[in-house]
């Protein structure tokens, strides 16, 4: 599903002394099938953004359009339900929307809510247990049993089991200890691949939007202050700094080292196998 906004403003509290605009001007397009990182410093604008693409904030002025599903400003008259099967919406600390008595209560609500059967319902869940790595035989467990790192991996299994089209990541992985993030990482990144889902992860960690995305958006101050691939992204090192951005670490590091042995250029690598080879490659030559 593509999802594109036109030149959508969002207000809180219009018309009120604490009035905010979070959204100005925005537009932007994420094509269908394509994994988008969103960064920013807190308060850019990132959570009323992804609201939007399911309906849970409306535009103040211009159009959200998911796929067919259109949202205008000033219009009422939306299939929400049906937006929101098709966008599923994985928290930053998802494991706290947990709330049925069991494992399998919680992963099936979602699509039998939709309207799946229960018998298909409970078929999904079986089937996404391994691929979150979790193990079949606790879906008759109670959800408040497991450890926070199990719950979080039901929180998700609930989510994808109703197979949105669109994926949206809200620092999916926060908390995580490293292997953690890996692994859940690596988890939606599998899935948007193998089910060729529209995924948009909001994160504030630049390894991750680095590695995975397709696309990267930067917002500053309620706008798109850049778009694009990672390497025209983390190539404007001065704008990323003034703004209140990091560069990834293998790309922070290069930079350093340009500077530190007065090199011309630096690749810009994105992890460690590719960073070493550069760095060998430096040595032997400086051997010679």
């Amino acid at each position: 599903m593509d999802i594109v906004f036109s030149q959508v403003d969002h207000c809180y509290m219009k018309g009120t002394p604490f009035e905010k605009v979070a959204l100005k001007d925005f537009s932007l397009t994420i094509p269908s099938g394509s994994f988008t990182a969103v960064i920013g410093h807190t308060g850019s604008g990132k959570s009323t953004f992804i609201q939007h693409i399911n309906g849970l904030l409306r535009p103040s002025s211009g159009t959200v359009q998911v796929g067919s599903y259109v949202i205008k400003a000033g219009e009422k008259k939306v299939n929400l339900k049906g937006l929101r099967k098709e966008v599923g919406f994985v928290f930053q600390y998802p494991e706290h929307q947990l709330f049925e008595e069991t494992v399998e209560k919680d992963i099936t609500f979602g699509p039998v809510n939709f309207g799946l059967s229960k018998e298909k319902a409970q078929k999904r869940a079986r089937e996404l247990m391994p691929l979150v790595g979790l193990q079949e035989e606790l879906l008759s467990v109670s959800p408040f049993q497991l450890s926070g790192g199990q719950m979080r991996r039901v929180a998700i299994a609930g989510v994808l089991a109703s197979r949105p089209s669109v994926l949206v990541l809200d620092e999916p992985a926060a908390s995580l200890d490293p292997e953690g993030r890996v692994n859940i990482m690596n988890l939606f990144y599998d899935y948007h691949k193998t089910h060729q889902t529209t995924t948009i992860l909001v994160t504030h960690h630049m390894e991750d939007a680095a590695k995975y995305a397709d696309q990267i958006i930067v917002l500053h101050n309620g706008m798109v202050e850049m778009i694009g691939g990672r390497e025209l992204i983390f190539e404007r090192v001065s704008r990323l700094n003034e703004i209140g951005l990091d560069l990834p670490k293998s790309v922070s590091f290069l930079q350093n080292i340009k500077k530190k042995f007065e090199l011309s250029e630096v690749p810009m690598e994105f992890d460690v196998k590719g960073t070493s080879n550069f760095l060998a490659n430096l040595v032997t030559k400086k051997g010679e």
